[in-house]
């Protein structure tokens, strides 16, 4: 018998820190009276499909969120504003926050920008369609970022063994139960998606296995198998390229060749690619300070990879709770501990509202 008083928030962990951030707005949530909140972490799963089925097997929630270890929910009446929706209409089984009203045919047709819903997505607004006031909109997919359900429906891990494809799997085989999926309105954006590129490897692996799955669905024909086919893999092979190109940039990082990691941002297609995206911040940062002369350095000498990258979280962690107005962020220790050059271009990439951001800080350019 599920608890219909209880709420899982539900989420596969690889990376601690990211979690703990994630754990954070958590733990801020106002719960209902008479409500019980339980919060699940789910380690070293094959696959997000067998990582979410071993939770929604484990808790006897009626009420279950699905969230990536990266989804700040900044809304802080999110469980209140959740459940009104599902008390609306019994036959919505799910509901997230950003989605597309149809998927169809092609793998280039369904990674065409969602359509309807909101969230922040690292400095960018994403705000899609129209939905109107104290309403929702149906929808064929909600994106995995988060994905709240009122009904438990066994996720498909005979079929998707990876990463991706569960959440618009998951709207189906909801879908195909008799239930609606929704976005439902949002007065204001109820969460922050601090994500990075993925390397996208074997995204289109699973595609395929979605794909053989669900081709009634997607309305799929012999010639459309074939465009599909030859999309993935030319695109697959320029996913393994852009690893290796990752893996080359880290090993210049780790012996603290400045030089050579400098030289391949010069080329302004990587410069802007999103998979790199962390470590061409480290690079540019770095540059900036020594142009500067700054005695604060944010890449000093002997720090490994993971350090660097970690470090980049911590600052972008901290402005984004003075942006979210998300409780003490450590202000003098944000200022302490690095340089404004840093400070400014992690809000750059990273803050939706940089204005407000630098102005509590009190940096002026």
């Amino acid at each position: 018998m599920l608890d219909d008083h209880k709420i899982a928030f539900i989420t596969c962990v690889n990376e601690e820190a990211e979690y703990a951030e994630c754990r954070y707005y958590l733990e801020k949530l106002q719960v209902p009276d008479g409500y019980t909140v339980e919060i699940m972490s789910i380690r070293e799963a094959p696959s997000m499909t067998a990582g979410y089925q071993a939770a929604m097997m484990d808790s006897d929630a009626k009420y279950k969120v699905y969230l990536h270890q990266d989804v700040f929910i900044i809304n802080d009446y999110f469980i209140e504003d959740m459940l009104t929706v599902f008390a609306r209409d019994e036959k919505i089984g799910m509901l997230g926050v950003i989605g597309k009203k149809e998927i169809r045919c092609t793998l280039r047709d369904m990674l065409k920008a969602l359509d309807t819903g909101k969230v922040i997505y690292n400095n960018m607004i994403m705000n899609e369609g129209r939905i109107e006031r104290e309403s929702h909109t149906e929808v064929m997919m909600a994106d995995g970022l988060l994905l709240a359900t009122q009904y438990d429906i066994p996720w498909r891990e005979d079929i998707l063994d990876g990463w991706d494809f569960y959440d618009v799997s998951q709207c189906i085989e909801f879908q195909q139960a008799g239930y609606k999926v929704v976005i439902p309105y949002q007065e204001e954006i109820w969460c922050c998606h601090d994500g990075v590129c993925l390397e996208m490897v074997r995204f289109f692996d699973q595609y395929v296995k979605f794909r053989q799955e669900y081709a009634h669905v997607l309305e799929a024909s012999s010639e459309t198998e074939q465009e599909d086919l030859l999309f993935c893999k030319k695109n697959k092979y320029y996913a393994q390229k852009r690893r290796a190109l990752k893996e080359g940039i880290a090993a210049l990082l780790t012996v603290g060749e400045r030089a050579g990691a400098r030289r391949v941002f010069q080329d302004p297609e990587l410069e802007k690619d999103q998979y790199l995206m962390e470590y061409r911040d480290i690079v540019h940062i770095d540059l900036l300070e020594e142009q500067a002369q700054e005695p604060v350095r944010f890449w000093q000498d002997g720090m490994s990879v993971s350090h660097l990258v970690l470090k980049l979280h911590i600052l972008k962690y901290a402005l984004k709770r003075i942006e979210y107005e998300a409780g003490d962020a450590g202000t003098i220790e944000i200022l302490e501990g690095y340089s404004r050059y840093a400070i400014k271009e992690v809000c750059s990439r990273y803050v939706a509202y940089q204005g407000r951001v630098l102005q509590k800080l009190g940096i002026l350019f």
